[in-house]
């Protein structure tokens, strides 16, 4: 029994000199009207993204490690909150979903500083505010930032919160710095005006090589606007992604920011063009980022996009036409398919349709499908669109389609060309008004 004692007495001590802590943040999430999804999404700075369950009555509920306060997104249907998560946040986050982006209310443990966060009272600059001249420019965000500080002095926020606060709020507020002379020129109509000295000063005063500005979703978006800007300058002879190469190889010495950049603008390239040409980018990723997590993401980027090489076998789609006839790829046999994916709320969009009837008149009776889906939510609208005057081959894809999602299309107007097995021939084709669609057509159907 003495012993027993003995063992408990250094247990004790042990446990007083080295207390038990529960470093967990919980996030429980009501969601009230339809339920758009099953699942939302928390994103991390460090690339994570873990899930948010949410069953048939809109509860989800999320327990996640956290040692030190983080910024978090949370991501669920088309809205975006930002979440500062600590070692004792245990909030509640209930919003209707039709009111998703106006009213959200946020409870708990930790529910200060995400009200704060989230009540709709701080500001950016603005890209109208870009039609001033540059000091009125830099004068308009410093008057935004100094009201931005106030609302944060009004928070009533911990010291260690405040002091990250002031960092993000900085480049919060000025997001829109890197793009000024871009869209200066256009809104102000100014086509002889060139960024100052003084914008250049200023722009590169914010560009803090510092890694532990990584924390904050503000710092990283400004960097690599900024990174893009200042690189094309520095090298104007070269390509955008060509020039911020060169800029990170010769001005970047901090390990961190180097690979946050390469792997931001390589995987960026990559997903929206593709593997042809990204032979040397892929070399400078391998070079540059380290990270397990985002050489794993780099690759499955990669291996999706080996699936859709020239000569492999189309993913299929499941669509259904103005009759709501089910119509899938496999319906279209023996003839080139150039697919056709639009909206009838894209401007782009609307003005293709005319080149693309012109090509359906030059090519009736030849050897190729003509085939145009419409990813609209809106199905009535679609179906209203196409009866006030659309010819040809008119689908709408079946809710749940995976089409779009396979060829990994971000934007539209997409078109892709099929060979007569279903096989691709380009994922990217040039669109119809462009003159070399018709050269590639005529090589292949004359």
């Amino acid at each position: 029994m003495e012993w027993f004692k003995k063992k408990m007495r250094v247990f004790l001590f042990v446990c007083l000199l080295f207390p038990f802590y529960s470093y967990a943040a919980k996030i429980s999430l009501s969601i009230s009207g339809k339920i758009e999804e099953h699942s939302a999404m928390l994103y991390f700075p460090d690339g994570r993204e873990l899930p948010i369950s949410i069953d048939a009555s809109g509860k989800g509920e999320l327990v996640v490690d956290v040692t030190e306060p983080v910024y978090v997104a949370l991501g669920y249907h088309y809205i975006s909150r930002t979440l500062l998560l600590t070692p004792d946040t245990d909030i509640q986050i209930s919003f209707e979903n039709k009111k998703i982006g106006e009213r959200v209310a946020i409870t708990g443990t930790g529910s200060q500083v995400n009200i704060y966060l989230n009540n709709g009272r701080l500001k950016a600059a603005e890209i109208d505010d870009m039609a001033l001249g540059e000091k009125a420019f830099f004068l308009k965000m410093d008057s935004i930032l100094n009201v931005n500080l106030q609302e944060l002095d009004h928070a009533g926020l911990s010291e260690e919160i405040n002091e990250m606060e002031k960092i993000r709020l900085k480049y919060f507020t000025c997001a829109t710095l890197p793009s000024y002379p871009y869209f200066h020129m256009r809104i102000a109509k100014d086509s002889t005006y060139e960024a100052s000295l003084e914008y250049w000063s200023k722009l590169q005063e914010l560009m803090v090589m510092d890694a532990s500005l990584l924390r904050y979703d503000e710092f990283r978006s400004f960097l690599v606007e900024a990174v893009s800007r200042v690189a094309r300058k520095q090298y104007p002879e070269s390509k955008s992604l060509d020039a911020v190469v060169r800029y990170v190889e010769s001005e970047v010495k901090e390990p961190s920011i180097a690979e946050f950049l390469i792997n931001k603008n390589v995987y960026a390239y990559v997903e929206r063009y593709g593997l042809d040409s990204a032979d040397a980018y892929c070399a400078v990723f391998d070079r540059y980022v380290k990270s397990p997590l985002l050489v794993k993401n780099f690759e499955t980027l990669c291996n999706r996009w080996r699936k859709l090489s020239v000569g492999a076998l189309s993913p299929n789609f499941n669509c259904t036409d103005l009759s709501g006839k089910k119509v899938s790829l496999s319906d279209f046999k023996e003839k080139y398919v150039y697919i056709d994916i639009w909206a009838t709320w894209c401007g782009p969009c609307q003005r293709e349709i005319p080149h693309l009837q012109k090509l359906e008149e030059k090519y009736h009776g030849k050897d190729i499908y003509f085939v145009s889906i419409s990813c609209d939510k809106n199905r009535k609208v679609w179906e209203n669109r196409v009866r006030a005057g659309l010819k040809g081959i008119q689908l709408h894809f079946v809710n749940g389609d995976t089409f779009m999602n396979d060829y990994m299309i971000k934007g539209i107007p997409r078109f892709i060309l099929l060979d007569k097995e279903g096989k691709i021939i380009s994922v990217d084709m040039s669109r119809p008004s462009d003159p070399k669609t018709i050269a590639k057509l005529d090589e292949l159907l004359n």
